[in-house]
C-alpha cells in the first residue's frame, strides 16, 4: 500500500533541481489553506515534516503559512508578506479546495465557484513563476478528494453537486486538480499528487472511501501522514540529502492502528476476529501469556464466547497454539485481565456479560443489565484452572488489572452501576486467603448521571508508604483518585487529580527500579501514551505515544528490567463487532524523551 501511494509523486525535474540547495539546513514554506494551517490536535502534515525530515542529518525549518478558508486569491494578497519575504529554499503549495467551492448553501445559491478555473491558473502560476525568478525550489500539490459527510450532505446538496453519486462531490474539483498538474508539468516543478494518493488508498480492500477525511473535507491524522510521508518521499528523490530521520516510522498494525518507530510489534495472529483483552502475564520460565476472550464479543451469542490464552517463549516473535480457559455457559466471558500472585498462583478476572439496556426514561440501568465479575486462577503455569466463581454480582465495567498489597491481600479494582440517577461507583473486592473468598470496599462516587458517567473503570497500585492509590477514570478531562489506608477494603473520598486523561481508563504498573508506569489516553483515544514517576506519581516526565490510529485500555508488563510490554485494544470497527488486542514492546530509555517533571497531582 505504502509503495503504491509514494509512486504516484513525482520527481523534482532537472532543469530547476540538478543542483543541491546552498543554504543549509534549508527554509520549507508550506503555503496553503485550512488542509496545511494548524488544526487543533490533528498532527497536519507541516508539523510531520518538522519533525521527521533532515537535510543533511540537521533539522529542516518548516514554517507553516497555511490559513483556513483561504483560496489562491486570497494567497496572492498575502504572497510576499508570508511567502517571498522569507526568502525560502523550498515553497510547498497546496490550494483548490475553497478555490472550486461552489456555495449552493448561501441565500441565493450561488452557481459558479469561488475563483473560476482561468484565474486559479493564473493565480498559481504567477507565485510559481514569481518563486522560479528567485531561485526557489517548488512543489505543488493537488488537493485532497472530498467526500459526502453529514455536514458535507447538508451544505452542499444542490447542483453542479450530486449527493446521490459517491464522488458527486468532486465534480468542480477534478479540474482544478487537473489543473495544477498541468501547471507542475508546463513549469517544470515538483509535482505530489494528493489527490491520486487518496484515492490509489480509498481502493484498497477494507479501507472505507472517506476514512482519511473523517468531516468529508479536511485529512484526519492518517491522511496527513500519508502527505507528509509523500512529500518525504519526493524531498529525498530530488535531493540525496533530504531523508527521513532515523526511528520516525511508525509500524503499521492491522488497518488503522502505528506502534512506535522504536518499538516491536508482537501482536499475535489469530483466525478470530475478535480478541478482546489486552492483558499479559508472565510465567515462571520467563514466558508471556496472552490472555483475551474470543471469537465474538459482546454481541455474541450465551456460552459462544470464552477465555482463551497464547503464549510466546521467544520475546513475542511466535505464539503457542491457542487454549481455551475457561467459559460461561449462559453469559459471554469477556475483557479478562491478569494478575500473578507472589506466591506463583495465576489470577484471571473477567466479565458474565448478558446485557446492557439503558431505560432513557428514567436515566437508569434496567432490572436485567447484568456483567458479572468472575474470576479464575491456576497454580501450575496455566495447565489447569479453577471453576469460574463470581465475585460480584452486577452490572460492572471493564476489568482493569489488580493487586497484591505488602500485607497479603489481593484486590482487584472495578466499577458498577447503581441508580438514582444511574451511573457508576469504583470500589474493590479483596481476598485474604488467596482468592477463595472475597470482600466487597465501600464504593467510591463522585456524581454525575447516564450510562457512563461517575467513577469507571478503576486501577490500583501499591504505594512505598504501604497506601493503596486508586485511578480512576472520569467523564471530566482528568483522572480522580481515592486512597486507601487498610489494604483495599475502604477507600477515601475521590478528588481529581492533575493528570489530564480523556474519558478512558489507564493502567499503572510499579517497575524493577522503582519507577511508577503509567500508560493511558490523555487527548482521545486515538493516542496512547507512556510516562513515568520517581515520586510515587506527585509528578511525571512528559508523556510519549507508543501507539496511534486507535489504542485504548492499555495493560503494561515489564517483561525485563526495563523492558515494557504494552497491550491495548483496536476497536475501530465497534466494540460489538471486532474488537482487537495488540501488543509491542518497547525499551523504557526509548520511551523517554523528556525527562523534565511536570505536576500532576
Amino acid at each position: 500500500m505504502k509503495r503504491l501511494i509514494l509512486s504516484i509523486t513525482a520527481a523534482f525535474l532537472c532543469a530547476q533541481n540538478a543542483c543541491l540547495l546552498a543554504v543549509e539546513p534549508p527554509t520549507i514554506v508550506t503555503f496553503g489553506d485550512s488542509v496545511t494551517a494548524p488544526r487543533g490536535r490533528t498532527a497536519v502534515y507541516p508539523d510531520l515534516l518538522a519533525n521527521d525530515l533532515s537535510y543533511d542529518g540537521k533539522d529542516v525549518k518548516i514554517i507553516n503559512a497555511g490559513i483556513g478558508s483561504h483560496t489562491t486569491t486570497m494567497g496572492k494578497a498575502r504572497f510576499e508578506k508570508d511567502v517571498l519575504n522569507v526568502k525560502p529554499d523550498v515553497a510547498v503549495i497546496m490550494f483548490g479546495i475553497n478555490d472550486a467551492a461552489v456555495d449552493v448553501w448561501k441565500d441565493p445559491p450561488a452557481d459558479k465557484p469561488r475563483v473560476s478555473l482561468a484565474d486559479y491558473r493564473n493565480n498559481l502560476t504567477e507565485m510559481v513563476q514569481a518563486l522560479k525568478s528567485r531561485g526557489t525550489r517548488v512543489v505543488l500539490m493537488t488537493s485532497n478528494p472530498l467526500y459526502w459527510a453529514a455536514t458535507t450532505l447538508k451544505l452542499y446538496d444542490k447542483p453542479p453537486y450530486r449527493p446521490e453519486d459517491v464522488d458527486g462531490f468532486n465534480v468542480v474539483l477534478r479540474d482544478y486538480v487537473s489543473a495544477v498538474r498541468e501547471i507542475a508539468k508546463t513549469e517544470d516543478v515538483g509535482l505530489v499528487d494528493v489527490f491520486a494518493a487518496f484515492e490509489a488508498y480509498d481502493a484498497e480492500p477494507k479501507h472505507k472511501p472517506g476514512a482519511l477525511n473523517p468531516d468529508g473535507m479536511h485529512p484526519g491524522d492518517a491522511g496527513h501522514r500519508i502527505i507528509a510521508d509523500l512529500l518525504i518521499e519526493h524531498f529525498a528523490k530530488s535531493d540525496q540529502k533530504f531523508a527521513r530521520k532515523p526511528f520516525t516510522v511508525w509500524h503499521r498494525s492491522g488497518d488503522v492502528v502505528e506502534m512506535h518507530p522504536r518499538s516491536t510489534n508482537i501482536t499475535h495472529d489469530t483466525e478470530h476476529p475478535t480478541v478482546l483483552g489486552p492483558a499479559l502475564i508472565k510465567l515462571s520460565d520467563g514466558a508471556v501469556m496472552s490472555v483475551y476472550s474470543t471469537p465474538t464479543s459482546y454481541a455474541g451469542k450465551p456460552g459462544e464466547c470464552y477465555i482463551a490464552a497464547r503464549t510466546t517463549r521467544d520475546g513475542g516473535k511466535t505464539w503457542e497454539p491457542e487454549r481455551e480457559i475457561t467459559r460461561l455457559p449462559d453469559g459471554r466471558s469477556a475483557h479478562p485481565t491478569a494478575f500473578r500472585a507472589r506466591n506463583g498462583t495465576m489470577h484471571l478476572f473477567f466479565l458474565g456479560y448478558k446485557q446492557h439496556a439503558w431505560d432513557r426514561k428514567t436515566e437508569n440501568p434496567t432490572e436485567n443489565t447484568r456483567s458479572d465479575l468472575w474470576t479464575v486462577r491456576s497454580g501450575d503455569e496455566g495447565k489447569t484452572w479453577s471453576k469460574p466463581q463470581m465475585i460480584f454480582k452486577g452490572y460492572t465495567g471493564s476489568t482493569n488489572g489488580a493487586e497484591e498489597t505488602s500485607g497479603g491481600n489481593l484486590v482487584v479494582p472495578f466499577s458498577h452501576y447503581v441508580a438514582n440517577p444511574g451511573r457508576l461507583v469504583s470500589r474493590t473486592v479483596v481476598s485474604r486467603d488467596g482468592g477463595k473468598t472475597w470482600t466487597p470496599s465501600n464504593q467510591i462516587d463522585i456524581g454525575g448521571a447516564g450510562d457512563h458517567a461517575g467513577a469507571v473503570e478503576p486501577c490500583v497500585i501499591e504505594l512505598k508508604d504501604k497506601r493503596l492509590w486508586m485511578v480512576i477514570r472520569t467523564a471530566r478531562k482528568f483522572f480522580w483518585e481515592s486512597f486507601s489506608e487498610d489494604g483495599g477494603l475502604t477507600w477515601s473520598e475521590a478528588k481529581p487529580t492533575k493528570i489530564r486523561s480523556s474519558h478512558s481508563p489507564g493502567h499503572v504498573i510499579r517497575m524493577a527500579d522503582g519507577r511508577l508506569a503509567l500508560a493511558w489516553n490523555p487527548d482521545g483515544r486515538k493516542e496512547l501514551s507512556v510516562a513515568f514517576s520517581q515520586d510515587e506519581g506527585h509528578t511525571w516526565t512528559d508523556s510519549v505515544v507508543v501507539a496511534r490510529g486507535l489504542a485504548t485500555y492499555p495493560f503494561i508488563l515489564e517483561n525485563q528490567p526495563g523492558e515494557l510490554w504494552v497491550g491495548f485494544i483496536d476497536p475501530h470497527d465497534g466494540w460489538g463487532t471486532t474488537p482487537r488486542a495488540m501488543h509491542l514492546k518497547i525499551a523504557v530509555q526509548d520511551v523517554v524523551a523528556d525527562t523534565k517533571a511536570t505536576a500532576s497531582q
